[in-house]
């Protein structure tokens, strides 16, 4: 009796066990299942990220957003707010507000607005962030810009990559900048019709450089623009697209098996079209004319 009921206890035992890590198991199997991808905004200055605002909306539920800004802004208001560290905490709080909308984090990296380079002590900043975070993708300003704040980050997150060795692995585009990006070459346009007014809101969660809602009509104009310029070529196959938004692809082509827009929720009524030998287009129901 007693060996029957040393084995009797010792399948419990076990079987409890086994139970307990058969539970273990599955928990890190669907934190892994539930686990978003990641995307990296990257940019020089509070504010720049309203260049994809709208694409941040559509991309926020399916996956996880960062956003790693190069510098406060902190020349944004002049000279006495920068001496006296105001502008940087106004702009690093509008920032913060407006990532917190497409429920991304902000990473900052504390250079000088109007004084920041691609120096060594950064880029291997940054380049830690990558090998932290492992994102799928990022997203980066144009390195042709107007705004030397603008190439520099640009040139920051390119030297990063290197060092970590993603250059061959990672979906790498570029934000087309209202005015400032030069020689644009979009490889992808993305309608964020339906998201307009969400991205009104984010461009007015910077008030500090919204003087008269100036900031809003103009990237708003610009994006309107930008769609009648498509419908007029016939990128978009429809006039129904109101407001987009552009992006460049690292090596000027469009991505291969894998493109984080190509995921995005198409507007009502529409299909997408990836094609690689066109811009990646939202097309009406039918398909590309």
């Amino acid at each position: 009796m007693r060996n029957a009921h040393l084995t009797s206890t010792m399948l419990t035992v076990i079987l409890t066990a086994g139970f307990a890590f058969s539970a273990i198991a599955q928990r890190k199997t669907n934190e892994a299942a539930s686990r978003k991808e990641r995307v990296l905004f990257f940019v020089a200055h509070p504010d720049d990220t309203i260049a994809c605002a709208g694409t941040m909306f559509l991309m926020k539920d399916r996956f996880e957003l960062h956003v790693g800004v190069l510098t406060h802004g902190e020349r944004g208001l002049g000279e006495k707010g920068y001496r006296d560290g105001s502008t940087k905490a106004t702009r690093t709080k509008e920032e913060e507000a407006a990532a917190a909308m497409v429920g991304a984090t902000v990473h900052w990296f504390d250079e000088v607005d109007g004084d920041a380079y691609p120096n060594r002590d950064v880029c291997r900043r940054v380049a830690d962030l990558l090998l932290e975070l492992k994102p799928r993708a990022i997203v980066a300003m144009w390195p042709l810009d107007f705004h030397q704040d603008h190439a520099m980050s640009s040139a920051c997150i390119q030297k990063a990559i290197g060092l970590v060795g993603m250059r061959e692995v990672i979906e790498f585009y570029f934000m087309e900048q209202s005015y400032d990006s030069r020689t644009f070459m979009p490889a992808y346009t993305v309608d964020v019709t339906e998201v307009m007014e969400q991205k009104r809101a984010f461009i007015r969660q910077h008030v500090s450089q919204n003087k008269g809602d100036r900031m809003c009509a103009l990237e708003m104009f610009d994006a309107e623009m930008r769609a009648q310029r498509c419908a007029t070529f016939n990128v978009l196959g429809s006039a129904r697209s109101k407001c987009v938004e552009r992006f460049a692809q690292w090596d000027g082509k469009p991505q291969g098996s894998r493109c984080i827009f190509s995921e995005l929720p198409p507007p009502k009524g529409w299909k997408q079209d990836w094609s690689m030998a066109k811009p990646s287009v939202w097309t009406p129901e039918g398909g590309m004319k």
